[in-house]
């Protein structure tokens, strides 16, 4: 049986694993098609996509916006996206310069507390224009001031909620769907099972998001129980929705969820290739 992970981040964003690195260790576990959802970048697709088709894999072109909803962290998945489209890199490009500026700040925060490390060794450990948590970790890593890179993502640290954490910047989740449906790509509601500390997000708020214009939902999760996926299975039904699901991997050492954890039956991916065929008759 043939198995899809469409939940994935690499080195283009908050993962350890290069874009290659994350496809070719996809295709040693046998997965027939993969997704790289990088947060708020496509810098990792063209990589990810080229290897691809080498291994014989297809590696749909995605992204996970990161947005805020009543002071709480919501994520929408984009399928199939236009990720050339001009509208997408400027909005994209906007996030960028939020991102460093979030950095400047948990390196200033980190700095006060004595841990010495420098904003132009975080840049280059970045190696673009992405920047990120990881990339701090590596450089306090290099320095000693932690043992393994997991330690970094405490409340000691750069965890969320730690000393030196700083919030991402973040857009409504209607706007981020929005901006997916604005350059030809599916929006999908990612890990609803992980929402505030000790809650889940209810029907309530989906169907709002749907009437926002949501056509899925990520129901195969790592941190999803058995009753929880067959909660949001039966949502998906009621709502019409796609069914997704990944691991939300983040690399091999990133002390996070492993590739391999979700593994989604590929006949999700064939419902949301029709979709998608059906969207672009719709558009001619």
């Amino acid at each position: 049986m043939q198995y899809a992970d469409l939940h994935l981040h690499s080195t283009a964003s908050d993962g350890t694993s290069s874009p290659e690195e994350v496809v070719r260790r996809a295709g040693e576990l046998g997965f027939s098609v993969i997704s790289l959802t990088d947060h708020d970048s496509v810098g990792g697709l063209e990589q990810a996509i080229s290897i691809g088709e080498k291994l014989n894999m297809e590696v749909i072109p995605g992204i996970e916006l990161s947005t805020l909803h009543m002071n709480e962290e919501v994520h929408i998945l984009g399928y199939y996206v236009d990720w050339k489209d001009g509208r997408l890199k400027n909005k994209l490009e906007y996030f960028i310069r939020a991102r460093k500026s979030r950095a400047d700040k948990m390196i200033e925060k980190l700095n006060s507390m004595g841990i010495n490390i420098a904003r132009e060794r975080v840049l280059e450990l970045a190696g673009s224009n992405f920047v990120g948590r990881p990339h701090i970790a590596r450089a306090m890593l290099e320095k000693g001031y932690i043992k393994d890179l997991s330690e970094a993502f405490t409340a000691d640290f750069i965890g969320k909620g730690g000393r030196a954490y700083v919030e991402r910047h973040k857009i409504s989740p209607f706007k981020a769907i929005e901006l997916i449906l604005s350059v030809k790509g599916i929006p999908v509601l990612a890990h609803p099972g992980v929402f505030k500390r000790d809650e889940w997000i209810k029907e309530e708020l989906i169907r709002e998001l749907v009437d926002g214009g949501l056509m899925g939902i990520e129901v195969f999760y790592p941190q999803h129980s058995a009753e929880l996926t067959e909660y949001y299975l039966k949502v998906a039904k009621k709502y019409r929705l796609l069914v997704s699901g990944g691991s939300d991997y983040h690399g091999e050492n990133s002390g996070r969820n492993i590739l391999g954890s979700v593994k989604l039956p590929i006949g999700y991916v064939y419902e949301l290739k029709d979709k998608v065929s059906l969207l672009k008759m719709q558009l001619y």
